[in-house]
């Protein structure tokens, strides 16, 4: 019996210095994951390729009962799912990525990558505070690299800050803050 291949490593090279990303930060139910698909419309529309990472503390990827969650189960280190325009790679590791990894799987791909999560990071980051929410100075996260927030509420910050809605103005501040074109 031949033994199969290795699996490709969970710990790749880190992302080319050209990789440009940005995560998007906030509680539960800030808007993240909506925020995140209208700028994706937006960049389509510019012409730029976007890649999304979503980081989750959850192991289980919502395949459970599925075919794919029993190949991963039962040993499968690379799982593969194709249907008419997708392919869905699930790739198992012994541990949680590096974030460089992940970027650096994604970069090659993509002209901007936008995370949700990854709050520690040195990525820059836009913050997103819950719609109900009123804050003050002394209730703001301190996120790290935080370079604005978008809130639908004046927030009492010398940052940026940009109401949900204004998806464009947006999508030009992450341009020109990362240099994509």
């Amino acid at each position: 019996m031949i033994p199969p291949p290795p699996a490709a490593p969970c710990q790749a090279p880190p992302p080319a210095p050209g990789c440009k990303a940005i995560a998007l930060v906030g509680p539960a139910n800030s808007g993240k994951t909506d925020l995140i698909c209208r700028l994706l419309e937006w960049f389509a529309g510019q012409g730029l390729r976007t890649a999304v990472l979503k980081h989750s503390h959850h192991r289980q990827l919502g395949d459970d009962g599925k075919d794919t969650g029993r190949y991963r189960r039962a040993g499968g280190r690379l799982v593969a799912l194709a249907a008419p325009g997708v392919l869905q790679i699930t790739r198992s590791c012994p541990e949680e990525p590096r974030l460089a990894a992940v970027l650096a799987e994604l970069s090659p791909g993509a002209d901007l990558i936008l995370v949700e999560g990854y709050k520690t990071s040195d990525l820059p980051k836009l913050g997103l505070t819950r719609p109900e929410a009123a804050p003050d100075a002394a209730s703001l996260p301190d996120y790290p690299h935080l370079v604005a927030w978008v809130s639908p509420r004046p927030l009492p910050t010398s940052l940026p800050v940009f109401h949900p809605r204004q998806v464009e103005a947006i999508g030009r501040f992450i341009r020109e803050r990362l240099g994509c074109g």
